[in-house]
């Protein structure tokens, strides 16, 4: 073996030795799985509050997705966008795709039809899928992160 082949050695095993600690640290608790589906729930509930304090809702929403960002940056040392490449990008799209819909169903029948308490019983279902979708998207990124290396 000469140089650059023990070079490009080490330099594969080095990327392996990364992705496994990456793939360790990626384990997520259920708690940070169930603050995801709070701030979901928030968002959807959030027809309910009655005129300006919905902006307040909203920063509220905000400010906690930055303490989620801060928190996955301390315990892994990174945030990983949930909009990243790869098979996890459809299971964020396949969760809009249900959540924005049940957003504005909640609205439309509080405001149109007067279901005062219609964005509340989607906001738990919206809560439910977004702690499903969380742990989905967690396990097939560390599939996706092993690949080559289970």
């Amino acid at each position: 073996m000469d140089h650059n082949s023990a070079n490009a050695a080490e330099a594969l095993a080095f990327i392996e030795q990364s992705r496994l600690r990456l793939a360790a640290a990626s384990g997520v608790p259920p708690i940070r799985h169930a603050a995801f589906a709070a701030m979901i729930g928030t968002l959807v509930a959030s027809p309910m509050a009655p005129g300006i304090s919905r902006f307040v809702v909203l920063i509220g929403i905000f400010v906690a997705l930055i303490a989620i960002i801060r928190w996955d940056r301390r315990r892994m040392g990174m945030f990983i966008n949930g909009y990243r490449a790869g098979k996890t990008r459809w299971i964020t799209f396949a969760m809009l795709g249900v959540i924005l819909p049940l957003h504005m169903l909640g609205f439309w029948l509080m405001i149109d039809h007067g279901i005062r308490w219609a964005p509340l019983a989607l906001a738990l279902v919206a809560s439910a899928i977004a702690y499903g979708g969380s742990v989905w998207w967690c396990r097939v990124f560390r599939r996706e992160l092993l690949g080559s290396l289970a």
